[in-house]
């Protein structure tokens, strides 16, 4: 990872063959891009806590941080990103959105027909890659 990128971590939560996605507020730095939500890890915290701790910020539940999914970089005109995804289960608690505009429960093949930010791009392709358990 360069040493000025910026670490962040996202979850792909599912809901049987449905795929848990965000949208950022239109006056967010995002510009109500969606996104799978997650957020920066902090100093001292492993990338499954600083999921753990970001997706009950932005949801409100509780989530069992499973397998790595995918890495993937991008340098955007002011910072550089480096986004690693991993499965999450959630454990408890209802999904509320405090840092989102919307959320969308998508079948994968679906995925495209959003709006996602750069750094996301290949792990929609990589979701979209993946057959649908039947």
């Amino acid at each position: 990872m360069p040493q000025d990128a910026i670490l962040v971590v996202a979850g792909v939560i599912r809901d049987g063959h449905k795929i848990l996605i965000t949208q950022r507020f239109d006056s967010d730095e995002g510009l109500g891009l969606w996104e799978f939500p997650g957020g920066k890890v902090e100093l001292g915290e492993s990338e499954q806590e600083a999921l753990a701790r970001e997706l009950f910020e932005e949801l409100g539940v509780e989530v069992e941080v499973g397998a790595f999914q995918l890495e993937t970089r991008h340098t955007y005109p002011t910072k550089t990103i480096c986004l690693r995804s991993y499965e999450c289960t959630i454990t408890s608690g209802e999904i509320t959105l405090h840092c989102h505009q919307a959320m969308a429960w998508v079948d994968a093949n679906a995925l495209g027909d959003y709006r996602f930010s750069s750094a996301d791009k290949p792990l929609v392709a990589k979701l979209q890659s993946k057959k649908n358990p039947s």
